[in-house]
């Protein structure tokens, strides 16, 4: 009984640190993604529906960058705090060993990882694909259209014109479009005495009446084709058509596989997927390599330490990590043979430096 309410003190303490420096370090890099959403959405004319479900789906890919540095600082912070008020020598005296301490931190390392695995290799590729989906729809629709008298109005392949509108009935007069781009024509009108318009969210249409269509040809400008009508219904598209190449990031680790096998892929794709495969599990079991490296730092330091000196530790560790992380997927991307084992570069490099700890420092 004692040891489960040591476990469960312990734990409580790591998690109380770990959530609060979670939500610091997840508002940090969210308001980022945030600003950069708003802009878009800005630009676009995008709906306030589209900001909530670009923003949620941005989470987890924000969750899976902040999580395992918010549980390393929450290692040290609560080991710094426990040394401070002298609650390590008192375990030590107490007769619990480095190991039994170490053991309700690890089960949380555990605990985490797995949650990131999953969420680094499936949930993360799902939502940032369709963040991609919802910024390409947002993109391929032409800017938000306000409709004014006396002004050239861009909707794509035409230009359009209007000398009066009428708000009310959406009733104008003197409409003039202008193809801009139409094969084998140097220039394409259509002009209306009056007409009605219809405004949606995917196009505009035109109910026009006593007008004129003339076409130009591109090869012999002599040649002008017109006809006139007395009523034509046309449907002018906001949307731009647009195809974009899908990103390795939006892939699962499963599909990412797949392809692998499946495809004939050029090297440097071949390098570019084995490389986001290892990076995606070398986050996800960071928390375990963090722990290990950070609790022989944390069980060193002595009663008079504060939590000036946990957090000075822990970024030291995290950029060390992120660097030699950095420095794998640089390695793995240009030479094929490191694909898959570069990005594992600051877990081995975690490994050593925990056993060299744990045996000179703590002679364990």
């Amino acid at each position: 009984m004692h040891i489960s309410i040591f476990t469960k003190y312990i734990a409580k303490s790591l998690l109380t640190f770990f959530v609060g420096v979670l939500g610091i370090l997840t508002f940090v890099i969210f308001m980022n993604h945030f600003i950069r959403v708003l802009d878009m959405a800005m630009t676009y004319g995008t709906s306030f529906m589209w900001i909530v479900s670009s923003l949620l789906n941005i989470m987890p890919d924000v969750l899976c960058l902040s999580a395992p540095m918010a549980f390393q600082i929450a290692i040290l912070l609560t080991l710094t705090n426990m040394s401070e008020h002298g609650e390590l020598i008192a375990l030590r005296a107490a007769g619990f060993s480095f190991k039994e301490i170490v053991r309700p931190l690890l089960f949380c390392a555990v605990i985490l990882s797995v949650i990131l695995v999953i969420m680094g290799n499936w949930l993360t590729p799902r939502s940032y694909k369709q963040f991609l989906n919802r910024r390409n729809e947002a993109r391929s629709k032409i800017t938000k259209v306000n409709l004014e008298p006396k002004t050239f109005l861009n909707l794509g392949e035409w230009d359009l014109y209007l000398e009066d509108l009428d708000n009310k009935t959406d009733v104008a007069h003197m409409i003039h479009l202008i193809k801009k781009a139409d094969s084998g024509a140097l220039s394409t009108k259509v002009n209306a005495a009056t007409g009605k318009v219809i405004l949606t969210d995917t196009a505009i249409g035109l109910q026009l009446k006593d007008g004129q269509m003339q076409r130009l040809d591109e090869k012999d400008q002599s040649s002008i084709i017109a006809a006139n009508f007395d009523d034509y219904t046309m449907s002018i598209s906001l949307l731009k058509a647009q195809t974009r190449r899908l990103r390795v990031g939006e892939m699962s680790t499963t599909k990412l596989l797949r392809r692998l096998r499946a495809m004939p892929l050029d090297e440097e794709t071949v390098n570019e997927y084995k490389t986001e495969i290892s990076m995606r599990n070398v986050l996800a079991l960071s928390p375990i390599i963090l722990l290990f490296v950070s609790c022989p730092i944390g069980f060193s330091l002595g009663k008079r330490t504060n939590k000036g000196w946990g957090m000075l530790f822990s970024v030291i560790i995290i950029f060390s990590f992120y660097l030699l992380m950095t420095l794998g997927l640089s390695l793995g991307k240009k030479y094929g043979f490191l694909a898959y084992p570069g990005p594992w570069l600051p877990i081995f490099a975690g490994i050593g430096a925990a056993y060299y700890l744990w045996k000179k420092r703590l002679n364990i």
